[in-house]
């Protein structure tokens, strides 16, 4: 089909009021939604407004003869499978984007809890590596040196 001269949504406006009910005479249904696409695609249909929106819906089931929820459905699954621009969507919008179930499921992502080896509560001979004023810390019994066996809490050499 052969709508190039309809470049603006006035245009389009100016159409429906103006014309009869007519029918997309494409051989095949997937030629109907490539020209579907190619409509949502031309008038940038994620960007318009709510009633910019209304116009483009009402001339697409005009032309292609196809029930207000088939074209629903068909402008959904566009809808789902566009990855262009998102600087254009507003906060509020992404924000309802990410409480919806499509978003929730792609972000879910589970990964099983590797095990680690703590070192906590072990005793070990200080080993300064030739340098004074070593210190050596317990963390298990917070100072209490009465319990403490094996090496002095604090040693300096010089």
């Amino acid at each position: 089909m052969n709508d190039e001269q309809l470049q603006t949504l006035e245009q389009v406006n100016r159409f429906l009021e103006g014309s009869e009910a007519l029918e997309f005479r494409g051989p095949t249904t997937q030629e109907k939604y490539c020209w579907i696409k190619e409509m949502l695609l031309r008038f940038k249909y994620h960007c318009l407004k709510r009633d910019e929106k209304g116009v483009i819906r009402r001339y697409i089931e005009r032309i292609t003869g196809y029930s207000r929820a088939q074209v629903s459905r068909l402008i959904g699954r566009y809808k789902q499978t566009w990855h262009g621009n998102i600087s254009g969507i507003s906060v509020a919008h992404l924000h309802n984007l990410r409480r919806g179930n499509t978003s929730r499921n792609i972000a879910r992502r589970f990964t099983r809890t590797k095990p680690v080896v703590s070192r906590i509560g072990e005793l070990a001979k200080p080993d300064p590596q030739g340098q004074p004023g070593y210190i050596q810390i317990d963390t298990v019994h917070q100072g209490d040196f009465n319990e403490h066996k094996g090496g002095i809490p604090y040693q300096c050499c010089g």
